[in-house]
């Protein structure tokens, strides 16, 4: 199991995962386990995000392009190269990609059984305002899908060279990028958007088929939670119709002494 599943899944389940994950690297690999052990619940409005990753990583490829072309776009407005229309439209895509995340993490809270109080929404809100207009590392947890706290959003173009986007990452949004800079233009070939956009499309199949995985795994166990209690009701059933006979048999007996 990859530490990112620890993530994946009912959220009261967060700590049963992380100790399995930990005992299972325990003997082959003692740093993992020990980083896995330090894994951090996280809070409600992370965790619903953190299920947008297996359930819907579209949504989440188009935040995270999005923000970059946000951030770019302000920086370049800044040194002059772009005009301020060209911000106007990144940053208006990006509420949008913000809006669309928070009604799917609200309908994440739903079937789990949770409404999504205003305070949690407005955490949602910035949370992946943050992440997406944040660092690598925080691109990258909201791509994984394990954020485990709420964020605050600094702003784009923040950091004067930020941190490039870890390859995958960055091969994933890469067709959904509208107004690449300069020095990654000529990069953006025909080929290359075919092969992120299959890349994209494999990496949401294989996140659909752990969860699928996962949903066969809980309902299982489900399953065989409800099968003993069914033998269990059927013994003591069993148990009750012994019983009855015997006390029918007692009931005979005393009416044929009596008579």
């Amino acid at each position: 199991m990859d530490s990112a599943a620890v993530y994946h899944g009912p959220l009261e389940g967060f700590v049963s995962r992380r100790t399995a994950l930990e005992r299972t690297l325990r003997s082959s690999d003692a740093a993992a386990a020990a980083a896995v052990k330090k894994l951090r619940k996280p809070s409600v409005g992370a965790w619903a995000i953190d299920q947008l990753a297996v359930e819907n990583p579209d949504l989440v490829a188009e935040l995270l392009a999005a923000g970059l072309d946000a951030r770019e776009a302000q920086q370049a407005v800044a040194d002059g190269s772009r005009s301020g229309e060209d911000l106007l439209v990144a940053t208006t895509r990006v509420r949008e990609a913000i809006e669309g995340a928070v009604r799917a993490a609200a309908q994440v809270l739903e079937r789990s059984g949770q409404a999504m109080a205003e305070e949690t929404a407005r955490k949602i809100r910035t949370t992946v305002l943050a992440a997406a207009s944040g660092g690598a590392a925080d691109r990258q947890a909201l791509w994984r899908g394990t954020l485990d706290r709420d964020l605050t959003p600094t702003g784009f173009g923040a950091a004067d060279v930020p941190d490039d986007d870890e390859p995958e990452l960055a091969r994933a949004i890469a067709p959904l990028r509208r107004q690449a800079s300069p020095r990654r233009r000529g990069a953006a070939t025909g080929g290359a958007r075919v092969a992120a956009g299959d890349r994209v499309a494999q990496l949401a199949a294989e996140r659909g088929a752990a969860e699928r995985l996962k949903v066969a795994e809980r309902a299982r166990t489900i399953a065989a939670t409800k099968r003993q209690h069914a033998e269990r009701l059927a013994a003591e059933a069993r148990a009750a119709d012994d019983d009855a006979t015997a006390a029918e048999r007692s009931a005979e007996a005393a009416e044929k002494a009596a008579r």
